[in-house]
Parts: C-alpha cells; structure tokens; sequence
C-alpha cells in the first residue's frame, strides 16, 4: 500500500512547479484534486505539443489527478472551496503573496476551517523580502541564485532547476508538516521559494567563491578542473569525465596510457594545460570508440545522451522510470521509491471532469451541486 492512499490533496497550481510536486505526491498514493478557474483552467493544458488537442507535457505530470472547476472570484465559489478544506489534508497554491487572501482562501482563513490542514505556497521569491511581488520563471530565479552565474558561460540551461527543486522542496516541506500532524494533531503553513529551492544545486559555487583559499590543491566543480569536466569526441560528441578521486583519475590515466598525468590531478596552476591536453585527446576518436576503451575502467567516464534517447538507454529501461502511454505520451515516474509500493500509469483528467464526483464526496448535495453549475459557480464537464 502506498504511504499516501488516504490523503486528500487540493492542488491550486498552474504549469510545472506544482505539476511536478503533486505528480511526486500522486505517485506516492496521495488523491490529487485539482482545482482549476472557468477561463480555461491550468495553462498547461493547452500549451504545445498537442496530442488530442491537450498539452503532452500537461497529460505526462497531470496522469490520474481529478479536476474539478470553480470561480474562487466569487464569495460562493470560495464557500465551495472551504467545503472542501474541511475534509481535504493539505492545500497547495502557486500564486503571488496576497492573492490568496484576496480569494478567502489564505492559511489563517482555512486553518481556522481545518485546523489539521498543511498549507503550501509556491512562489518565485518567497512569501516575503523585496521580491515577492516581481514576476518571474526559472531562468529569473537561477539568475539570481547563483545557479546561472556558476557556470562558465552563463547561458539557458536544457533544465528548470528552480522549478524542479521547488518542487522537491515542496514535497519534503509537506511531508514534514504531515509528520508533525502525527504528533501533535495540528497542521502546518509550508513556503516554498523557487529561487531558494536552487541554491543547493550551486552550493560547491557558493563555497568555493567565499572561501576561495589559498592551497596550491585544487578541485573545482566549475569546469575549471580536467578532472571533472565535459569534453567532445572526434565525431563532435560530448563526453563527461568526473574522476573527482584520486583512484579514479588514476583509472582514467592508465587507461589513455598518460600515466605522467596522475600527479598533476589537483594541482592548481597545471589545470588550463591539462585541460587542453585532455580535450585534444579526446578529439582523436569518435564517442563510441571511447565507450569502449573506458567503459570498464572505473574511471567516471560517461558519454552524454540527449533527452530523445532516454527511453533506450539500459539503466532507464531497467529501471521503468520513462515510457510511451499507448496512444505517444510521454511519462516519467517519480524517482522516489519505497519497497511495496505500486506505480500505475492514467491519463491526465478533463478539463472539470471530476467536479460533480469530488463535491459529492465531501457532502454536498446534487441539489446544491446542481445549482452552482446553474450559476457558472462550478463547471462539470459534459
């Protein structure tokens, strides 16, 4: 049984911060209702690519959560969310600092309906200092972070760091405050900033540049270091080498027959020489020929693949971790796994589908259902 399978969920989120926290919460059993506006719900539902005129991204992060539509703008459409805070055990939002209060749907507002319920808010820069109320994305907050400034080039990333790490961080946030729910019976407010939920990713940067010494020995995770460093093949192929320790750069160096190259590992003033040797070396054969004369030789040594070759790589496939659904979805299962707990694989829900369903189990009456539909209060699709 999945640790999760009677916890109930109201995901107030849009696009991938919140997608990916309740995807990681859902695959650990939790009921995932997502509670989308009547101007046309989660963006991502109709951002591209498109199969079946719904967002692919939107249908692979969103598999088997229910939504359910309601204009929160409205003082009956924020009573229909408090009917739901009553039995629901954690609430999670993406907005701005304020506009929750502005919906009647802040933590104080809610705690006080449910005082079990764990709060989560999502945003950009956190629920206070000068930037809570700038607009951002990811590429804004890794800008500000550290995250973008530790590379060499700065330039867009191939990832969303911010938004993945928040998260992440939203996950463990929630987590905890369920934990402490165990113990002493009340719940929790969790803030989640995405620009904060990065810096770990750059904290080798962040030490190395404040306590930068002075010691002839140097590793630098940065890219300054021909140990650890992304070189290209003959066939212009990129290679990553991590040969961090010792016995591992030793592997790498006997393997290439450069054995003199062994005690120059850390030190400082050799590395932009080394480098430069290394990469000639490494332009003389192609990516496959040196997959093959360091594949076993424990040296840290791999060739990168790009995001279209995942689902043929043998680890990836070993492991079940991405598929194609039957009609060319693609999926990725959360990486967190426990022993005995299950993966099943649903489509994304219909914009509303589950909105008659969802209030009916928290106790409203068809009547009352019903009328609210009447009203444009809440949306059931057809």
């Amino acid at each position: 049984m999945n640790p999760l399978h009677d916890t109930r969920i109201l995901d107030l989120t849009r696009l991938l911060p919140g997608a990916v926290c309740t995807m990681l919460l859902r695959d650990l059993g939790a009921e995932i209702i997502k509670i989308e506006d009547p101007h046309g719900g989660d963006y991502a539902r109709w951002m591209p690519p498109l199969i079946d005129g719904l967002g692919v991204f939107f249908r692979g992060c969103c598999r088997g959560k229910k939504s359910i539509v309601i204009d929160l703008k409205n003082e009956a459409g924020q009573a229909v969310l408090h009917k739901l805070v009553e039995k629901s055990d954690v609430l999670i939002e993406g907005f701005r600092p304020g506009v929750m209060a502005r919906l009647g749907a802040d933590y104080e507002t809610l705690r006080a309906i449910n005082p079990r319920l764990v709060y989560c808010s999502l945003s950009g820069w956190g629920q206070d200092g000068p930037r809570a109320q700038i607009s951002g994305h990811d590429l804004n907050y890794i800008a500000r972070n550290g995250v973008l400034g530790a590379e060499q080039n700065p330039q867009t990333p191939g990832s969303q760091a911010a938004d993945v790490g928040g998260a992440y961080a939203a996950v463990a946030g929630i987590l905890a405050a369920l934990l402490k729910r165990h113990t002493t019976g009340c719940g929790d407010y969790v803030d989640v900033a995405l620009s904060e939920a990065a810096m770990p990713l750059a904290m080798a940067a962040w030490v190395e540049a404040n306590a930068s010494p002075d010691d002839e020995s140097f590793i630098s995770l940065r890219g300054e270091s021909a140990c650890y460093n992304v070189y290209h093949s003959a066939d212009d192929q990129p290679l990553a080498l991590a040969a961090i320790e010792p016995k591992f750069w030793m592997n790498f160096c006997l393997a290439i027959e450069q054995p003199e190259w062994i005690k120059l590992h850390t030190v400082r003033r050799q590395q932009p020489a080394l480098i430069a040797s290394v990469a000639a070396l490494f332009k003389t054969k192609t990516a496959a020929e040196w997959a093959d004369l360091l594949g076993d030789a424990d040296c840290c040594f791999t060739p990168v693949i790009l995001p279209g070759e995942l689902l043929d790589d043998p680890q990836i496939q070993a492991r079940g971790m991405v598929g194609l659904s039957e009609d060319g979805i693609p999926w990725m299962r959360s990486p967190i796994r426990l022993s005995g707990d299950t993966f099943s694989l649903s489509d994304a829900p219909n914009y509303g589908e589950h909105t008659r369903a969802a209030l009916s189990e928290v106790g409203c009456e068809d009547s009352e259902i019903e009328r609210l539909i009447q009203a444009g209060i809440i949306r059931q699709a057809p």
